[in-house]
């Protein structure tokens, strides 16, 4: 199983804007594989609601905790499926393995 997490930090490059992405990344590497294709844009392996619940959790208290406006959206959890679009030849088979892993 799989969901889809993207995001929208409105804060300017710099430091800042890097500790705050490094805090969200260090919440996703709970949960592996996940696959960052698009600039904000991740693929991520989940095992089950609970663990969806979990991250979903994690990344809802960074945003209330912090005071730039940090938002997301987390797909519901799903399972197989295929992703379209255009990216470089080999950038879809780390995007096929995990929507083809099973639990």
């Amino acid at each position: 199983m799989h969901c889809v997490f993207s995001y929208d930090l409105r804060v300017e490059a710099g430091q800042r804007r890097q500790e705050l992405e490094d805090q969200i990344i260090s919440n996703l590497q709970q949960f592996t594989p996940y696959v960052r294709r698009l600039t904000t844009y991740y693929i991520i392996h989940l095992k089950n609601q609970t663990e969806w619940d979990s991250l979903f959790r994690r990344l809802s208290d960074i945003s209330r905790s912090i005071p730039e406006p940090f938002y997301f959206i987390l797909s519901p959890l799903m399972e197989g499926g295929r992703y379209n679009g255009f990216l470089p030849r080999g950038e879809w088979d780390e995007i096929n393995r995990i929507t083809d892993m099973t639990d």
